[in-house]
């Protein structure tokens, strides 16, 4: 069954221990603005206005990233994807509190969505 673009699939987050999370994302370079751009097959999209190209896109998607559960940048690490729009980071977040920031993300971004 396919699943809805707006929809979490919650595997996109793992625990790794009490503190600390992987969480999987989307990449979206280039865009207008920057920020939770909704769901892409169950892993958020992040927007970022910075283009594909010397790591611009990778550092801002950290930043934004770090704005989006309020935590510091250095907070936040990237651990896989760096030449790809599939990415993955390492947060200093419990894994229930990033699921639950990412659920009212989504309620969020699905209000502004006629």
């Amino acid at each position: 069954m396919e699943k809805k673009q707006s929809e979490l699939d919650a595997s996109c987050v793992r625990a790794l221990d009490a503190k600390t999370s992987s969480l999987s994302v989307r990449a979206q370079p280039g865009a207008r603005r920057s920020g939770f751009a909704g769901f892409w097959n169950g892993v958020p999209k992040i927007a970022v206005t910075a283009p594909p190209a010397d790591g611009k896109a990778n550092d801002e998607i950290t930043r934004e990233i770090a704005r989006l559960f309020g935590l510091r940048a250095a907070a936040v690490t990237q651990t896989g994807g760096a030449k790809s729009r599939a990415k993955t980071f390492r947060l200093e977040c419990a894994a229930d509190v990033v699921l639950a920031r990412l659920r009212a993300l989504g309620a969020e971004h699905n209000e502004g969505t006629p």
